[in-house]
């Protein structure tokens, strides 16, 4: 399961804000079992349609996304962040095998 969250964050919203974000999430990969990949990237082109953040992850089933989202690790990470997000977004498919 890929699951894309896809982040804006409010005007005021310090740059050192969002590289701690980048880094407690970063730091998630070997914290939770279950995160199979993780990866950020952060916008460098800055157009009206851009998003600032977007982290990419990859899970074996449905229910480790679950278990994920659920897990206090995640929760407090979300908790630090949730005060300057202006908008999110997210796209949950299972990649097709080739």
């Amino acid at each position: 399961m890929r699951h894309y969250v896809f982040l804006k964050y409010r005007q005021d919203t310090s740059d050192a804000h969002v590289t701690a974000f980048c880094e407690r999430m970063l730091g998630l990969r070997n914290a939770i079992d279950g995160i199979q990949h993780l990866e950020i990237g952060r916008d460098e082109l800055h157009d009206a349609r851009s998003w600032d953040v977007v982290v990419i992850m990859e899970f074996a089933s449905a229910d480790a996304l679950r278990a994920y989202q659920r897990h206090p690790r995640h929760v407090a990470v979300m908790a630090f962040n949730e005060p300057f997000v202006a908008d999110v977004a997210s796209v949950d498919f299972t990649r097709a095998e080739h």
